[in-house]
């Protein structure tokens, strides 16, 4: 992942403005305005915010967890986690991810764009996915 000021700068609006969203369903808030203030501040595209702001509440919401996502394994279709505290690893495809996301403990609302990407079929330069 590349770190950049705009990298930064969703850090920062994350740090500042999570307390005033702390119950789970605020979540879908906190980041559409984080969202906002990159398009606002930094002057990026809409895909491009949710994508810096998704990188920066993940690293925020997973800090102090010390289980990781082990890159050398993981490919596009396949999730190797590593959970060094006992000694596991997992792994998830992406159509058990999926699966996941209908849980009802896990059924987050995407970020607007890619809610429309996922129920479009594309991607947001809208080329077929």
């Amino acid at each position: 992942m590349y770190r950049t000021q705009t990298h930064y700068s969703a850090q920062s609006f994350l740090a500042a403005h999570e307390g005033e969203h702390l119950h789970h369903d605020e979540r879908s808030l906190l980041i559409e305005r984080c969202i906002q203030h990159l398009i606002d501040t930094a002057y990026v595209s809409r895909p491009t915010a949710e994508t810096i702001t998704m990188q920066a509440y993940g690293e925020r919401s997973s800090h102090g967890c010390r289980a990781y996502v082990d890159m050398s394994l993981t490919t596009s279709y396949t999730v190797f986690v590593r959970d060094p505290a006992n000694g596991c690893m997992r792994i998830f495809t992406v159509s058990e991810l999926l699966a996941l996301c209908n849980t009802p403990a896990l059924s987050s609302l995407p970020v607007p764009s890619a809610k429309d990407m996922l129920a479009n079929g594309t991607t947001g330069d809208r080329t077929p996915l």
